[in-house]
């Protein structure tokens, strides 16, 4: 992960954790210094940091971006209010409720996700909950009027200056979770159209690297071994894949056709739910954890995984477009060796195991993005 990104997400959760510590600290002892150390922290760490990190967040981006905004601005405003003002218990309240906001998301994610509401929505629902309940605590009756009409607002100005095209618009109303880097809906049916066409026996004992291949050869109408990459950048179209991955294979595949190899390992797999690859309720430290996640993406065993298996991986977990580009920039060979891969991605392969044994448990989860606000 790039230092930057790094240095974000520490020093968000280190001066968020020592923001919500010194604020109950003023409270219990009405110390002034303290109250301003608080406020010091909010104004030089968790802010800035927030708002560095509002680009990556999740959900549907038209109410979610606006709606942190507001937040992290009316944190700003009570956070200065209080430097100036130390000995104001009014402040130091609502500098404390705007920052619970953060907080309260966590925990309503946490709670919809258990209880299995709002399953396809959940990032926006619980955001916007937490800001309707403590917005109006901090502003008072007219908060949530006021809310909704930055959020509008903000929403017109950008259809309006922007004037985004159908594709840009739908990417920005829509929601946006980090496990969809392919509509596995469309997939699964697409690999049983074809299939069905290329005659695949649901008894033959044939694995799944062999129908692979017979599909491979159906798609492969002149017979040569390869599939011409353009075609392949409009199937992956059909299947919804994120937009960040198919510029990525776009470029790669013009390089020249796809052989099989590569159109097994990078394609037919997207969809793939890992089941079958995790061993039921099995306990892994760190280390293993890393290796086991190394070693399935490594179907050639050669110790090495290549680009675009770690792009996928980076691009589920939700970096931005120009963070892959920079990562990706600053490895000279283009694969990844295993010390490589655990030193240098934790947070990736960590998401990447949750999300096996998750698909293993027989229910898809979505994790709370941790370098959102």
């Amino acid at each position: 992960m790039l230092l930057q990104r790094r240095i974000a997400i520490y020093v968000h959760i280190s001066s968020g954790v020592l923001e919500f510590i010194t604020c109950w600290l003023t409270f219990c002892t009405g110390n002034t210094y303290i109250a301003r150390a608080a406020a010091l922290v909010a104004i030089l760490g968790h802010i800035p940091s927030a708002y560095y990190q509002t680009s990556i967040v999740f959900g549907a981006k038209a109410l979610i971006v606006a709606a942190y905004l507001f937040a992290i601005s009316l944190h700003l405003f009570c956070a200065l209010n209080l430097f100036f003002q130390s000995d104001s218990v009014y402040w130091l309240l609502n500098m404390f409720l705007v920052h619970n906001v953060y907080v309260w998301c966590r925990i309503l994610y946490a709670f919809f996700g258990f209880i299995g509401l709002f399953k396809d929505t959940r990032y926006t629902i619980t955001s916007w909950t937490a800001a309707l309940i403590l917005f109006p605590a901090v502003l008072g009756v007219s908060a949530n009027v006021l809310f909704l009409g930055y959020v509008a607002g903000s929403v017109f100005l950008y259809l309006f200056i922007v004037q985004p095209d159908k594709q840009q618009r739908d990417l920005f109303l829509c929601e946006r979770s980090r496990d969809l880097l392919v509509n596995t809906e469309i997939y699964e049916h697409w690999i049983k159209d074809k299939s069905r066409l290329a005659k695949i026996s649901k008894k033959a004992e044939t694995n799944d690297q062999e129908n692979a291949k017979e599909i491979f050869d159906l798609l492969d109408a002149d017979k040569s071994g390869y599939i011409d990459g353009e075609e392949l950048n409009q199937l992956l179209e059909e299947w919804k894949v994120a937009d960040a991955f198919i510029k990525r294979f776009s470029r790669w595949s013009k390089k020249g056709d796809v052989a099989f190899d590569d159109f097994y390992k990078h394609i037919w797999r997207l969809g793939e739910k890992s089941k079958d690859h995790f061993e039921e309720n099995q306990i892994r430290e760190a280390k293993e954890k890393a290796r086991f996640v190394f070693d399935y993406l490594d179907q050639d065993h050669s110790g090495y995984i290549d680009v675009i298996e770690l792009q996928k991986l980076l691009i589920q977990w939700g970096l931005p477009d120009n963070e892959v580009d920079a990562y990706l920039a600053t490895d000279d060979d283009k694969r990844f060796s295993f010390d490589e891969f655990y030193h240098n991605v934790k947070p990736i392969w960590d998401f990447a195991y949750e999300n096996m044994r998750d698909a293993n448990s027989g229910t898809i989860t979505e994790i709370l993005h941790p370098h959102s606000n």
